[in-house]
């Protein structure tokens, strides 16, 4: 008799959920963007000569976002996010790619994403598009890479800075390792009283690739990060604080990498003012710090905001050139913006932006690859 009950009350459950996938219908909504910039720019670059960098140049950088979801009759939303880059120019033809379930209990993220202390970050307010704290403007002034590469170039190429994206050199928006949306699993609380935590886990920095990695004798595996942040109104005072600790648990000789940001922004009566501030610990070349700082005011359609971004890391040059390890890559950029939206989804900017990068050690063992320019130009974005 047990056993009939037993099975009765599988059937009812499993008709339970039969109801429930069949009375949910899937949603789809396709977004994205679209940003067009016209500008001028020049730049200099130390140790080559006859290098031509300055005109007036188109650039651009779009991505479409797929999002399929379903809601469930308990009331739990589980969907997917795909992004798809729309510059034939990039590798990465999928940007993101991750599953969500979504409900009372908070929000679990399962795939190619990042972290939640990254996710979590507040960094200095920017109206523009462009930025300078995980920004554009390396499309505009060859501070990251190589420079120098044409063909009547003399006395180059020379590589210039490393460990902008996602480092400490261009970004307070840290990744472990210069990680990059490795596959995760992470996990967002409820919001209560204002405070949010996170937590994401990844067993390695592969992103894109369902390879099962040997992470024997690898030093970056086993990625854990910690975020929370604070968000609230006070009368006419908006306050958002932000904290992170990450840690990859190194199964090479050497301590664990880490790295630590704190964040915040403070608005009233259309100004905000904020920054924010982050280092990476026990990485190598990826060792250095990064802060921010900016105001902004809107007021309508109309923004502005003056940002200031200054980064340093060990400079990777000093492990070809014989130098002494420690040997430093500074960089230095300002940003003012103005911004008018036309429409919902629309955003007309003006820019004027100056990049001064300087590295202690050059290619030769001499002086440094340094780069210093600036950019004046527009752009007009959409979002959908």
């Amino acid at each position: 008799m047990k056993k009939v009950l037993l099975g009765t009350s599988a059937l009812a459950l499993v008709g339970a959920y039969a109801g429930t996938a069949t009375a949910a219908e899937f949603e789809m909504t396709i977004g994205g963007y679209f940003e067009a910039y016209a500008a001028y720019a020049d730049s200099d670059v130390a140790n080559v000569s006859g290098e031509e960098y300055g005109g007036i140049d188109s650039k651009r950088d779009s991505e479409i976002h797929f999002k399929p979801s379903i809601t469930l009759d308990n009331g739990i939303k589980i969907g997917a996010n795909i992004e798809l880059e729309g510059s034939s120019g990039t590798s990465d033809t999928i940007d993101e790619a991750y599953l969500f379930i979504r409900g009372s209990f908070g929000e679990v993220l399962l795939g190619s994403e990042n972290s939640a202390g990254y996710k979590m970050t507040y960094a200095a307010p920017d109206v523009t598009f462009v930025n300078v704290n995980s920004g554009s403007l390396t499309a505009f002034v060859p501070f990251s890479g190589i420079a120098g590469d044409g063909p009547g170039t003399v006395g180059g190429p020379v590589a210039t800075g490393a460990d902008i994206f996602r480092g400490t050199l261009g970004s307070t928006f840290l990744e472990n390792g210069r990680n990059n949306d490795a596959e995760r699993f992470t996990y967002f609380t409820p919001r209560f009283g204002g405070v949010q935590f996170g937590v994401s886990y990844a067993r390695d920095g592969l992103q894109d690739n369902n390879a099962q990695l040997d992470i024997n004798g690898r030093s970056l595996t086993n990625i854990v990060d910690f975020g929370a942040n604070f968000v609230q109104s006070f009368g006419p005072v908006d306050i958002a604080v932000s904290g992170r600790y990450g840690i990859a648990f190194d199964d090479a000789p050497g301590d664990d990498p880490e790295i630590y940001s704190v964040g915040a922004n403070v608005g009233f009566f259309g100004v905000t003012i904020g920054g924010s501030f982050a280092e990476q610990n026990n990485a190598g070349f990826d060792d250095g710090q990064a802060y921010d700082a900016g105001i902004s005011y809107t007021t309508g359609p109309w923004g502005v905001s003056f940002t200031y971004f200054h980064g340093t890391n060990v400079d990777e040059e000093s492990a070809f050139n014989g130098a002494a390890f420690g040997n430093d890559e500074e960089l230095d950029q300002y940003l003012l913006g103005v911004t008018y939206k036309l429409a919902k989804g629309v955003t007309l900017m003006g820019f004027g932006a100056y990049v001064d990068f300087q590295e202690d050690t050059g290619d030769a063992g001499g002086g440094g690859d340094d780069v210093d320019g600036f950019v004046i130009g527009t752009g007009i974005k959409i979002s959908f």
